[in-house]
């Protein structure tokens, strides 16, 4: 006994294993990986990608000025444990399951987008484990209020078995299989159309059953066969349900008159003896089941790396392996072992090196590949980031938590403190702000039904960062934002320390010191100080330093 806690003790915690597999990677390669981020570097970059948001001047100078080693770790934890790590991860997962689809409906048999997102929220801040949280998306039917936000996934995709049948393959199980809807995919060899069908004979019989007035549930049928026919050569098919990899399991025999327990008919749903819906819910998230767990420890180390060990992240094959096989299967083991902890996961590949490379090559290094994670990845900021960003750098979220705030103490002084957990009362906090910034969302998102996946700037954007009436609302000199504090600052020094902090989360060099007391030096009035320093925070807002998670 003693012998085996003290191997359990003794054997390498997961960061240290990913960067024990990462180094050796770069021997064989024989590449030399960046220098750790600066303290600057990784605080905002450790905050987009846990927070969603920039830090602010305050949080960051603070942390600049900090001198104990173990800063890092211990703001990590503070980030995880923070009600915004649950809002980020609910506004990520948002667009990973739904890829911002409209349901032909639209809101009338949707679930409203709001409920959505508070399940989201509630699942990430009570570290609900992902097998769980997939096993309510497949198994929800719409009956159980307290789970009924999860039906969306299947509403706004309109119950079509088609796109679900592709969408399950992509999202839990890393495998696109859109190709062998029709044929075995010409291109990969591993996607067969037996492999598609499988999947669809899950879900073909699912129906949406309208309610009145508004809303929906799933209905389901208790019989259909399932049959394919390839258009390449024309040869047919039949199959029960199977996951790619598993066997086909059949239906229970039941007795005649048996098949349902609420029979259909007009305006009632149908609930058959036997759900072949629920028994994918309970065969897919699970760690037997083939690519499961390698999909979601995939997609994790992507949302902190920038990209896959296996990438496009939905095209698992073995024509396409993946860059670090060891590393795979080690993250692979650890999510099991640690029963599918997704901010556990996170924190681990956080605090390892590999993570903390600096993005800024030395002068004389040749180019890196990114598979290598020799050097942080350039990535852009996605539509929620940025718009937070903003917020945060102009000062209009201190500025709004601040006006709530002595509202609440006004209205009721004497009030305890309230029991609704931290990341719920937040959304409501933030409701004002997200009215405001609504424009700059819809400018940066993608079409919808397509993954958002690597930096794809287009004109648009630029010109609404350039042009859009609908930004400067945000950026006007209101008491209290940003520009109305540095407005009040006669030392340049400051000036440009909180600007740059605010903005780009570091100081100013000596040349952009320099910039910015040859432009204020010669101003004696607050009101001629106005224009520049706008002009100022708006040339901060459109660099790609800003723009980019670096």
């Amino acid at each position: 006994m003693i012998s085996a806690i003290s191997t359990a003790a003794d054997a390498p915690s997961l960061h240290q294993q990913i960067d024990t597999l990462i180094s050796q990677r770069h021997s064989e390669l024989k590449v030399v990986p960046t220098a750790i981020c600066s303290d600057a570097e990784f605080i905002r970059r450790v905050h987009l990608d846990l927070n969603g948001v920039i830090p602010s001047a305050e949080v960051t100078r603070a942390f600049l000025e900090n001198s104990a080693t173990d800063k890092r770790q211990k703001l990590i934890d503070d980030l995880l444990a923070s009600p915004d790590y649950a809002l980020h991860m609910a506004r990520l997962f948002d667009v990973m399951l739904t890829e911002r689809r409209i349901a032909a409906g639209g809101n009338l048999y949707d679930v409203p987008a709001p409920n959505w997102r508070e399940y989201l929220a509630e699942s990430f801040a009570s570290n609900k484990p992902w097998d769980q949280l997939v096993r309510e998306l497949l198994a929800g039917d719409g009956t159980d209020e307290k789970l009924a936000s999860a039906l969306k996934f299947y509403l706004v995709r309109d119950v079509a078995p088609h796109q679900l049948t592709r969408d399950v393959g992509r999202l839990f199980l890393g495998v696109d299989l859109q190709c062998a809807q029709c044929h075995d995919d010409p291109h990969v060899v591993d996607y067969r159309q037996s492999d598609y069908f499988g999947i669809y004979a899950f879900l073909e019989r699912s129906k949406m059953h309208p309610l009145s007035p508004r809303g929906a549930q799933l209905a389901e049928t208790a019989a259909s066969k399932t049959t394919f026919v390839s258009v390449f050569t024309t040869r047919s098919g039949e199959t029960s349900p199977r996951l790619p990899g598993g066997e086909m399991i059949a239906d229970p025999p039941l007795e005649k008159d048996k098949e349902y327990l609420v029979k259909p008919e007009p305006k009632v749903r149908g609930v058959p003896t036997y759900s072949r819906r629920l028994k994918l819910a309970e065969q897919l998230p699970r760690a037997g089941t083939l690519g499961f767990t390698r999909n979601i420890a995939n997609r994790l180390w992507a949302i902190l790396l920038g990209r896959g060990l296996v990438h496009p992240l939905d095209l698992h094959h073995a024509a396409n392996p993946p860059s670090h096989p060891e590393l795979l299967a080690v993250l692979e083991r650890w999510m099991v072992e640690n029963h599918y902890d997704i901010k556990g996961f996170l924190r681990e590949v956080a605090i390892s090196d590999t993570y903390q490379r600096s993005s800024l090559m030395p002068a004389d290094s040749k180019d890196l590949s990114e598979k290598s994670f020799a050097v942080a990845p350039l990535r852009g900021l996605s539509a929620e980031q940025l718009r937070w960003s903003v917020l945060q750098a102009t000062g209009r979220i201190e500025l709004h938590y601040a006006r709530l705030d002595a509202q609440t103490k006004k209205t009721s002084p004497l009030s305890e403190a309230s029991p609704t957990p931290a990341w719920k009362e937040k959304i409501t906090r933030n409701e004002a702000l997200e009215r405001q910034s609504v424009s700059l969302v819809a400018a940066f998102t993608g079409l919808p039904g397509q993954p958002e996946e690597g930096f794809q700037p287009v004109v648009d954007q630029a010109l609404y960062l350039r042009n859009s009436t609908k930004l400067l609302p945000i950026l006007q000199e209101d008491s209290g934002t940003l520009l109305a504090r540095l407005n009040q600052m006669s030392d340049i020094q400051s000036v440009a320390d909180g600007l740059y902090l605010s903005v780009l989360s570091r100081l100013p060099t000596e040349d952009e010191m320099a910039e910015v007391r040859q432009l204020l030096q010669s101003i004696k009035t607050p009101k001629e100080r106005r224009e520049p320093l706008q002009a100022l925070l708006w040339g901060l807002l459109l660099s790609s330093e800003f723009r980019l998670n670096h």
